[in-house]
């Protein structure tokens, strides 16, 4: 992907949208918006200090939660929503640089159980390969869903995708999160399959994983 900041400018219901490369200021909507991504499993994962660790993330370059890979949405202005994602050739890249910041964060605040749990989850997900663009995280702030915002950065990431050289979409997202599936169902997603149950603590967790072709 290029360092260059993006932006396309669509009408949705009759409001301006354009669509920007994450930089490091944006670090506090990042987390905020992460969060609203996959609400079951980041805060068990990272616990009270998710803000924290989502926000230095973001903000380091060469890891998967870098605002090097992130792309933001915004309504006249005001960021509504943010996509998360990348080629596969980076995730197999920068796997290893974010499993060290994971580790580095479990250290610091005792979650020594948490690591094991780390370890178990990297063959928890299907494998994303080289030409597959791969979408870690998405997400719309609630009071501006179902107005079309949410497609708009869908699509846009396929037009990345395809500029990268890429053949297919894939996510994994959450089993709980209907309303997203149902999203993804609408943009061309298809279910391929479910992963067998995670145990953190008193928590089970259990992802789909979904795909989409591209046609150039």
């Amino acid at each position: 992907m290029n360092n260059k900041n993006i932006s396309m400018n669509d009408r949705t219901n009759d409001q301006q949208l354009t669509i920007k490369r994450g930089n490091s200021g944006n670090s506090r909507a990042f987390s905020q918006l992460i969060i609203i991504s996959a609400p079951l499993f980041f805060p068990v994962l990272l616990g009270p200090h998710l803000d924290n660790f989502m926000e230095n993330a973001y903000q380091k370059s060469g890891n998967l939660f870098s605002h090097q890979h992130t792309w933001f949405i915004e309504t006249q202005g005001k960021i509504t929503g943010m996509l998360l994602g990348y080629a596969g050739d980076v995730k197999r890249n920068e796997g290893l640089p974010t499993g060290l910041l994971f580790f580095k964060h479990f250290i610091k605040y005792g979650f020594f159980q948490k690591i094991i749990f780390l370890l178990k989850s990297q063959n928890f997900f299907p494998k994303v390969k080289r030409d597959d663009f791969y979408i870690s995280n998405f997400a719309v702030f609630p009071e501006y869903q179902n107005r079309g915002t949410g497609t708009c950065l869908l699509k846009f990431a396929e037009s990345e995708a395809l500029n990268n050289g890429c053949t297919s979409m894939v996510l994994d997202v959450e089993a709980e999160n209907q309303r997203a599936i149902k999203l993804y169902q609408k943009n061309g997603y298809a279910m391929e399959s479910t992963s067998p149950s995670l145990q953190l603590g008193k928590s089970h967790f259990q992802f789909i994983r979904m795909k989409k072709q591209l046609l150039r």
